[in-house]
């Protein structure tokens, strides 16, 4: 057996802004494998990617959940999750590393040293190989000089052919980044919530692979920034979200703005995560309305402040839509608990599925879901399920419908009817029509007509709450018209609801 050792160390001063470092290596023909281990010397953000001499990212690595060693082998059955395997090409390797605090600072609050230690060899592998955190059953990538593309994930697959409402969860965390779970823990949590899928939403890393399950996964990130997070919802491709890049990556206004961009044209959904949710907040104040395609409303309704910055989004959302803006409202559990584990002593657990992301789609398929998601088919529930129609004439239509043509040809009246499936009847069905609210009722089903005769851009949509207020589940509207944005800018919509400068 022949074995070659690499050791990188760095000490980082608490004066340094973001700091980002690069590290080489020769590799040497004839290796199969790469370890990697890696120590620092407190709790922080460390990510670390590893490219090949070709740029291709063939290693994702975050400090925070995930054990402390990780392998890169030709074989993806010897190595770790979150790595690409496949050829170890000879010449010289990159290693990118960027560290950060959590929280919403640029600096490093306290000093900190990082050792990587990396050995490659040819034959037998390192013992210590035993505790890594193993490739999932179901490849989602194999190697490609274009880069680290999901070019196996079957985006089209039909797992179910019934047209329904599907529940799943759009944000989703494992021990790959930050969450207690490890991939099979998701799957089993998501079968006992009833999920029919849910979206791989790691810290700056994309999957590279799952483990195999009843429940379809979606491949996603969370690209997260010091200020600010947002998901890429059916990621394609690895994004490349690194400071380094010349225009600030995920840490500056026009490389966020230019990530956008760069999913969407990708086919990826941009979903802003938690925008109220001090102090994880959205603070990029020039990004452009846009680019979104989702924003998530309703974040982890066990974590202690997310009730108040659940509804600061519902209102917020108003603005966007009334602005001009048919920007789908979603949910996410966030989730990195363990099922026996609260937030607060004696508190709900923290689960995957809660809230529940309702998406009515034609079958049970990514492309399906995540089609039916930028239409605005969904509603997000923490208990009830709802059958909500729109009676234009003769003709019914769902949640997120554009009423436009329908009421153009047989009037302008709306019939809206609710029916909720829920446990508990002491409930009320709240209808915000253009912002406001307009009408109220107390009970499993509700009634309400518009009339939307003036031809001028008009929506509707429900909230359902307990009689004491607190959110039970809300849905998307439905809506008529079109209206052109003025505002182009999510401070500048800020500024004109009054909002902007408020933090909590």
């Amino acid at each position: 057996m022949v074995t070659t050792s690499y050791n990188f160390k760095q000490s980082i001063s608490d004066e340094m802004l973001l700091p980002i470092f690069h590290h080489h290596f020769e590799m040497a023909e004839g290796t199969n494998w790469l370890y990697f281990e890696i120590k620092t010397s407190r709790a922080c953000w460390f990510n670390m990617l590893v490219f090949d001499p070709q740029g291709v990212l063939r290693l994702q690595y975050m400090d925070g959940k995930a054990p402390k060693g990780i392998m890169l082998h030709q074989n993806a059955i010897h190595s770790s999750a979150g790595t690409l395997p496949g050829p170890l090409p000879i010449g010289e390797w990159r290693i990118e590393v960027f560290v950060t605090d959590k929280g919403i600072t640029d600096t490093i609050k306290k000093e900190l040293e990082y050792q990587i230690t990396c050995e490659a060899g040819n034959q037998e592998l390192p013992k210590k190989v035993e505790a890594i955190t193993p490739f999932g059953g179901n490849k989602w990538a194999e190697y490609d000089l274009s880069g680290l593309t999901l070019n196996l994930y079957k985006w089209d697959e039909v797992i179910n052919k019934e047209a329904r409402w599907y529940k799943g969860d759009f944000h989703t965390h494992t021990i790959l980044s930050d969450g207690n779970m490890t991939q099979e823990d998701n799957l089993k949590m998501a079968k006992q919530q009833q999920l029919d899928f849910f979206v791989a939403t790691d810290h700056n890393i994309v999957s590279t692979s799952w483990a195999k399950g009843e429940i379809l996964v979606i491949p996603g990130v969370e690209i997260t920034s010091t200020k600010g997070h947002w998901n890429a919802l059916g990621v394609k491709k690895w994004i490349d979200y690194l400071p380094s890049r010349e225009d600030g990556g995920l840490e500056t206004t026009q490389g966020m703005n230019n990530l956008f961009k760069e999913a969407k044209e990708s086919g990826t959904l941009c979903s802003m995560n938690h925008p109220f949710l001090f102090p994880w907040h959205w603070q990029m104040e020039d990004t452009s309305l846009s680019d979104l395609d989702s924003i998530e409303i309703w974040n982890d309704p066990t974590f202690q402040t997310n009730p108040k910055a659940t509804e600061k989004a519902l209102l917020f959302w108003s603005h966007i839509w009334n602005e001009g803006y048919t920007l789908t409202g979603i949910g996410g559990s966030d989730s990195h608990l363990l099922p026996s584990d609260s937030y607060e002593p004696g508190g709900d657990p923290s689960l995957i599925g809660d809230p529940g992301t309702y998406v009515w789609a034609e079958h049970l398929s990514a492309s399906a879901i995540l089609k039916n998601v930028k239409k605005g088919h969904v509603y997000v529930s923490r208990g009830p399920t709802i059958t909500f129609t729109a009676q234009v004439g003769k003709s019914k239509h769902k949640i997120g419908e554009n009423l436009t043509d329908v009421m153009d040809k047989n009037g302008y009246e709306a019939i809206c009817q609710v029916k909720l499936d829920y446990k508990h009847e002491d409930t009320v069905v709240h209808w915000i029509e253009d912002g406001k609210k307009v009408h109220e009722e107390k009970g499993l089903s509700s009634t309400y007509s518009v009339n939307w005769a003036d031809k001028a851009y008009h929506w509707l949509r429900i909230e359902v709450r307990t009689i004491e207020g607190e959110l039970l589940a809300f849905t998307n509207p439905v809506y008529y018209g079109e209206k052109h944005p003025e505002v182009k800018t999510w401070d500048k919509l800020l500024e004109k609801a009054g909002w902007l400068g408020i933090e909590n």
